[in-house]
């Protein structure tokens, strides 16, 4: 709040168990949590927030809003630069999510799941509906 900024960073599955970590430690009772995971924060360029080294998708944005709601504080960003590591882009230099090896929290089963595999094409695969 105080930075007016924020950086929004996605862990590819390399960095699993380093990512998990600090979701089950707490700061408050283990001062070295982030030291631990052996990853490398650094100052972003763009914003004044942190950015993970080892991360390969990195958003680095600025407050544009803050609102006070029921359930918690939303902020609202816009983003002014994408990191992205090399081995994540495609030969156009565009971000390919097969590569990024992402993956995404299941709350009800407790579990991480990869995510990469393309099942449909945006804009396309609900075109036919157009015709009812």
């Amino acid at each position: 709040m105080t930075r007016k900024a924020f950086t929004l960073a996605v862990p590819g599955a390399d960095t699993l168990r380093e990512s998990d970590f600090p979701g089950i430690a707490s700061s408050n009772k283990m001062a070295d949590k982030f030291e631990r995971t052996g990853l490398h924060a650094v100052k972003s360029e763009r914003v004044d927030a942190p950015v993970i080294t080892e991360y390969p998708l990195t958003l680095e944005c600025e407050v544009v809003e803050m609102q006070s709601q029921p359930y918690g504080l939303r902020v609202l960003g816009k983003i002014v630069n994408v990191i992205a590591d090399e081995k994540v882009l495609d030969e156009a230099g565009k971000i390919d999510a097969g590569k990024l090896q992402a993956f995404a929290f299941d709350q009800m089963q407790n579990g991480y799941y990869a995510i990469g595999e393309k099942v449909g094409q945006a804009w396309h695969s609900g075109a036919d509906l157009m015709k009812k």
